[in-house]
């Protein structure tokens, strides 16, 4: 019974964000209904299979929009926008894994596992390569990279430093949490924000190349025990006891076949530059589509999403491969894992929406106001580091970031959609950089067998603070130059 209800919760959400991509285009009122009574028989399903820290934030988040509806008596149509009010990002959880087929079973991680083998033989080249690899594959595949890059980095004896190896897939990946469309927390600031993605997408990408060379250098002083005298020295006292890896079964996650997997140096280096040459031929599409149609760009990486994969994997004689993947992992594995990213970004929509209709969120701006007045310097420093306290404290980044971005409005500020957009931006990949309920760090910690604390808060406290800060000062300094 409860296989079968697995199975008609993923092919419900399946279908629901088909009807929801296709109803962009044919705008009927009744496939609109259909995709409300597919979302409320979704939701209702994915409820029971929401388990830990979701199921908290999720559980928390609906209890108090339903609360604050009843209250404030809100009219159906009302609730019907809180519910859909982030569809879009369904579609967006569903598709994306699609895309990340390719990456994962398309013959390159034989690849890069050896060019790790190769070439990596210090610290700072470890580093380098590990954070740009997280930054670069999690743009398309998302929170999949960290067992992903798992895996291929374990071709380097450097490793076994846990903190060393955590510290880079994790502070990777928060430098395209700032700024890639294909994420869901980009896709809700721009909501929240009202921002544009083609303004926002240049002045992300400089924040993350910022975070880069700030965990870069904070790394390789690390390293040398340079932060000893604040407890957080040098990485000796985390490197692995044991030679043996960490032998949990990641088969589903990366395919390493060695019949798909290529076997001479040239062909290996010929498929680092083919998947690097696909992933940029996606993201420069995606951008010049969504500036030249105008459609919103998490629809534009929703529809690629669906599209692409078909057009790559044909490319390089590999379709069997991809129906097959979608036919076994993607629809009886993958789509039965999303409950707690539905719950958690409907609930953050359902919570949105209550704020704003009980106008509860006017207080927010209020209290902005007599901390910041017109100082937009002053508004960074309280949106980032409240962000940043909150999240140390365990509260997930999607709690306080849609309660501060439902409430603000840019003119309120004398600022642009874009800042606030930013400032949302570096407030979300900071806190899931921290805190110890981000999915990231709960991932890293398991791998890296250490506490979620000591992921987030230890490993990555000095960083946080540290990029909180600079960030701070290079947004203020564009808004002086007029770029914001």
């Amino acid at each position: 019974m409860a296989e079968q209800i697995t199975r008609l919760r993923s092919m419900g959400t399946f279908v629901l964000s088909l009807l929801f991509l296709g109803n962009l285009f044919l705008k009927s009122e009744l496939v609109y209904e259909l995709c409300f009574l597919l979302m409320v028989a979704v939701i209702v399903l994915s409820l029971p299979a929401v388990t830990g820290v979701s199921r908290v934030i999720g559980f928390a988040s609906l209890g108090l929009s339903v609360l604050l509806l009843l209250i404030y008596r809100a009219p159906l149509s009302v609730w019907r926008q809180a519910l859909m009010g982030n569809l879009y990002l369904v579609a967006l959880f569903t598709m994306v894994p699609i895309l990340s087929i390719p990456i994962q079973h398309g013959g390159y991680y034989s690849a890069l596992e050896n060019f790790f083998r190769s070439h990596v033989h210090s610290t700072s080249r470890y580093y380098v390569l590990v954070s740009f690899i997280s930054a670069f594959v999690g743009v398309l595949v998302n929170l999949a990279v960290v067992p992903l890059v798992y895996e291929i980095v374990q071709a380097s004896e450097l490793s076994r430093n846990k903190r060393l190896m955590s510290s880079a897939i994790s502070r990777g990946f928060t430098t395209c949490m700032i700024w890639a469309p294909t994420t869901a927390a980009v896709a809700l600031v721009l909501q929240l924000s009202g921002a544009s993605w083609g303004r926002f997408f240049p002045l992300g990408i400089l924040c993350g190349v910022i975070c880069g060379i700030i965990g870069y250098i904070m790394t390789m002083i690390q390293e040398r025990g340079g932060f000893g005298a604040l407890g957080l020295g040098g990485g000796n006292e985390e490197i692995e006891r044991h030679t043996e890896r960490n032998t949990e079964d990641h088969s589903n996650v990366i395919s390493k076949d060695d019949s798909q997997n290529p076997s001479s140096e040239t062909a290996k280096l010929h498929k680092i530059v083919e998947l690097a040459a696909f992933s940029v031929i996606l993201m420069v599409s995606i951008a010049v589509i969504s500036v030249v149609t105008g459609i919103q760009t998490v629809i534009i990486v929703s529809l690629a999403a669906l599209i692409f994969p078909f057009l790559w994997m044909g490319m390089i004689g590999r379709l069997s491969v991809l129906t097959k993947v979608i036919k076994t992992y993607y629809f009886k594995d993958r789509l039965t894992k999303l409950s707690s990213e539905i719950v958690l970004f409907v609930g953050a929509g359902m919570l949105a929406e209550s704020i704003a209709y009980s106008n509860l969120g006017h207080y927010i701006p209020m209290v902005l106001s007599k901390l910041v007045g017109e100082s937009a310097f002053l508004l960074s420093v309280v949106v980032i580091f409240g962000s940043v306290i909150l999240s140390a404290m365990g509260v997930h980044p999607i709690i306080h970031i849609t309660i501060i971005g439902a409430s603000l409005q840019a003119s309120a500020f004398g600022v642009s959609p874009t800042y606030i957009a930013l400032l949302l931006g570096v407030s979300w990949s900071m806190g899931i950089t921290l805190a110890p309920t981000s999915p990231t760090v709960i991932t890293l910690s398991g791998l890296a067998s250490r506490s979620p604390v000591q992921v987030g808060l230890k490993w990555n406290g000095l960083y946080v603070l540290i990029s909180s800060c600079v960030l701070i000062v290079f947004l203020t300094g564009l808004r002086m130059a007029g770029w914001l």
